[in-house]
């Protein structure tokens, strides 16, 4: 028999709706943190509702979603709409998803509130409860299903490279804009840095990588070696998510010619990979690998 749970009141988040000082005062400490400039002005630009999910409520979700049965993955929202919502300094609100330890496949939606000690900006409790069975809103566990996304295949997905008409360009840097766009009939998700590689006209992966000191959504090293719990970035059918890419361009290494000029972009999608055409000019120091910074994907990128 399907269990019935009632449907938390999400209240619009209002003028009076606000953090307290301490829990801006850790917000901007976690903020300050991010040591890539592009990553740091990326998270600036998120709501407030979400800078205080992700930045104080996050890690405080991690304990009572293993109890429910949640492996590592989980999201503290969904796609739709006031799915995170910031009910007063005491009290966030929201939805979300977690992946069941059990099959490491299905995924459960879930409602959950984080209740907040304002003095000290810490979380004196969280709660979460799956959305099994019909809601109060007459939302079935096969409804909700229908809305959780599922991670992004390359197949549905289409990327371009934007220069931005050269304005990156300057004192021997260069970049470009990716820009992903979901062309599938559904919502999926890309992790928030996705791989990017590139590759010679032969198709041979070339010795350039992503600097390793970028960061994520949230703080935390972004190493080839380190777990992250990043949160995903949702792209609905048709919409458009981008990142910055800047690279040192010039031969201003010492004369050492270390150059390399890539003919594809490719972004790695799980198991799949979409390319495109690069025009670019990547140089390092002798003896180095070429690097290159990644923004976090966003709704939009501005050219600087």
């Amino acid at each position: 028999m399907a269990l019935l749970f009632s449907t938390p009141v999400f209240a619009a988040e209002g003028r009076e709706s606000q953090p307290s000082k301490a829990e801006m005062d850790s917000i901007n400490r976690q903020i300050a943190a991010i040591q890539n400039p592009q990553d740091r002005a990326a998270v600036q630009n998120q709501s407030l509702v979400w800078k205080m999910t992700t930045f104080l409520c996050q890690s405080a979700a991690r304990a009572p979603l293993t109890r429910l049965g949640a492996d590592d993955r989980f999201f503290l929202q969904d796609d739709q709409p006031n799915s995170q919502v910031l009910v007063s300094s005491s009290l966030l609100q929201g939805r979300g998803q977690f992946r069941q330890a059990a099959d490491g496949i299905s995924w459960t939606p879930f409602q959950w509130s984080c209740h907040l000690d304002p003095a000290t900006g810490s979380v004196k409790s969280f709660e979460a409860t799956p959305l099994v069975g019909a809601g109060a809103a007459g939302a079935s566990a096969s409804s909700a299903a229908r809305h959780t996304p599922v991670a992004c295949q390359a197949a549905h997905l289409n990327v371009t490279l934007d220069d931005r008409n050269g304005a990156f360009d300057g004192m021997s840097q260069s970049g470009t804009v990716l820009t992903v766009r979901n062309t599938g009939a559904e919502a999926c998700t890309l992790p928030s840095v996705p791989l990017v590689q590139f590759e010679d006209k032969s198709g041979a992966k070339l010795s350039v990588f992503r600097r390793s000191t970028v960061r994520a959504r949230q703080p935390g090293s972004h190493g080839a070696k380190t777990t992250q719990h990043v949160e995903p970035v949702l792209i609905e059918p048709g919409a458009v998510r981008e990142a910055t890419l800047h690279w040192v361009s010039g031969e201003v290494f010492d004369d050492s010619h270390n150059c390399v000029q890539p003919a594809w972009l490719v972004l790695k999608v799980g198991q799949g990979e979409q390319r495109a055409a690069f025009k670019g000019h990547l140089c390092a120091p002798a003896g180095a690998h070429q690097v290159f910074d990644q923004s976090a994907l966003q709704a939009h990128t501005d050219a600087q």
